[in-house]
């Protein structure tokens, strides 16, 4: 929209300040049409206010909507975070389960070690008191059979 600019009225004041009538018609025209090439209006300012508004609206609108994207995709991101960090908190609990069998196995299989170990060591010290035993008797056996010979040679004697 041009600036409305009274031509004449500005001629006549350059011609009143000593300006000659071409002189004065040249700036007049001059500045007419710089003025509505180059200037703006109100009406031009709020025009472009409303464009600008139309554009920030629409950016904005664009800016909340690539939010929401963003805030969908990192609640998704955030899900299967949660699925992984699940599965693998089963599969480690499985594992503490599999290797706590082993352990109570293992633990069962030595303890059944031992105690084998421990009766043939048993039996092996009950054979060889029994054997220790038996000389024992044995040896007690001929040491009394000695004396009952000693003390029926003496009362023989006597």
């Amino acid at each position: 929209m041009a600036i409305a600019l009274d031509t004449l009225a500005y001629a006549r004041r350059l011609r009143e300040a000593g300006f000659s009538e071409r002189q004065a018609e040249g700036q007049a025209e001059a500045l007419a049409a710089a003025m509505t090439d180059s200037l703006a209006t109100k009406q031009d300012l709020i025009e472009l206010e409303a464009r600008i508004d139309v554009r920030l609206v629409t950016r904005f609108g664009q800016i909340d909507e690539r939010f929401a994207q963003l805030d969908t995709r990192l609640l998704e991101l955030e899900k299967r975070m949660e699925i992984r960090l699940d599965e693998s908190e089963k599969r480690m609990e499985i594992r503490f389960d599999e290797s706590e069998k082993r352990m109570e196995i293992r633990q069962r299989e030595l303890e059944e070690r031992m105690g084998i170990r421990l009766g043939e060591q048993s039996a092996r010290y009950d054979g060889r008191l029994a054997d220790m035993e038996r000389r024992m008797t044995v040896r007690l056996g001929g040491m009394m059979v000695a004396a009952i010979g000693a003390a029926s040679a003496l009362v023989r004697l006597l």
